[in-house]
């Protein structure tokens, strides 16, 4: 009866390797990735199987859309939709075409048949973030919330046990369902949010997003205001913004953002904040920088920038404004 325990124990079966994502990574490191349209015509994806056809449909589409080509694009994954429909990278990759061509209701079709956890946090918060642009807040708050009950089930918010396992930081979930609840009408829902995370969530300190919710519901920004030349580049680059939104003449505004220096290694997209508030700035002065800066603005980010950092750095209600010129470029481009 134990003559089980004298067989040799056999070696773990290797995973399979994907062929054709290795022959995409192999020509990406040899600098050879233009030529992966042509490596790929050579293959029938009729030949092959499991993940390796997957990896042929979608990256079929994603050669199309890198040289530009939009249209062919979308075809190349409308096909792979057609030929792997469990496939939740295809489905994303279609939705986010149908979005650029101004269809709203396509993408969230296909983004609400694949959710988190079954798709990754990074995919969700993306699908959330085009909820937002789109106006469809409580979607957004459906691909976001199954993130935070992962967090809380999870009770530990270090930020790098939180990265090696594959989840976005706290402070992220916590800014995209704070900018929804405000969105909505009901920053009680963040104060509520806030008061979970302190009980639920071990040696995570809330204080700084209770901070920055009283400032919101007393529309009093005076202790941020206050130090603008402190803390972490971050830091430093919200509280110029809060303070260049409460002087009374452009002037003024603009000499408070200048006085944020940022270094190479800080977040490049700090500059831009600082760029959408000068724009800001205009728009509330009726000047007309504001369009050269909007401009400018758009070139660095076309999707606008994420509820979380809307939220944070109070440029939410300013962002709202652009909102329906987004929606005129995706309809046009369609």
């Amino acid at each position: 009866m134990f003559e089980f325990l004298k067989r040799k124990r056999r070696a773990p079966k290797k995973a399979r390797t994907n062929s054709i994502d290795e022959l995409a990574n192999r020509l990406q490191s040899d600098g050879k990735a233009d030529t992966l349209e042509d490596a790929l015509r050579e293959l029938d994806p009729n030949s092959l199987s499991g993940a390796e056809r997957e990896s042929w449909y979608h990256l079929w589409g994603i050669t199309a859309f890198r040289r530009g080509d939009r249209v062919e694009a979308f075809a190349r994954f409308v096909a792979a939709r057609a030929a792997i429909p469990e496939s939740s990278q295809i489905a994303f990759s279609l939705a986010q075409e149908h979005e650029y061509r101004g269809e709203p209701n396509q993408m969230f079709e296909l983004f609400d048949d694949h959710r988190f956890p079954t798709i990754p946090a990074s995919y969700a918060f993306a699908q959330a973030r085009y909820a937002y642009l789109w106006n469809d807040f409580d979607r957004g708050l459906r691909h976001v919330e199954p993130i935070l009950q992962a967090q809380f089930n999870f009770k530990i918010a270090d930020d790098m046990l939180l990265h090696m396992r594959g989840m976005p930081f706290f402070s992220q979930t916590w800014g995209y369902l704070a900018a929804f609840y405000e969105l909505k009408g009901d920053l009680g829902l963040a104060v509520q949010l806030t008061h979970d995370a302190k009980h639920k969530l071990i040696d995570y300190d809330v204080s700084e997003h209770e901070r920055l919710l009283t400032a919101v519901r007393t529309s009093d920004y005076s202790q941020f205001a206050a130090e603008p030349r402190r803390g972490t580049a971050y830091e430093r680059t919200r509280a110029a913004v809060l303070l260049a939104q409460h002087l009374p003449t452009p002037e003024e505004s603009h000499r408070a953002l200048d006085d944020v220096q940022l270094n190479d290694d800080d977040f490049p997209w700090l500059a831009d904040i600082l760029l959408l508030e000068r724009a800001e700035i205009a728009h509330r002065h009726s000047l007309s920088a504001e369009e050269d800066l909007l401009e400018r603005f758009l070139g660095r980010q076309s999707l606008l920038f994420e509820p979380d950092h809307a939220f944070n750095f109070r440029l939410r209600p300013y962002q709202e404004t652009l909102k329906e010129r987004y929606q005129r470029s995706r309809r046009s481009a369609g």
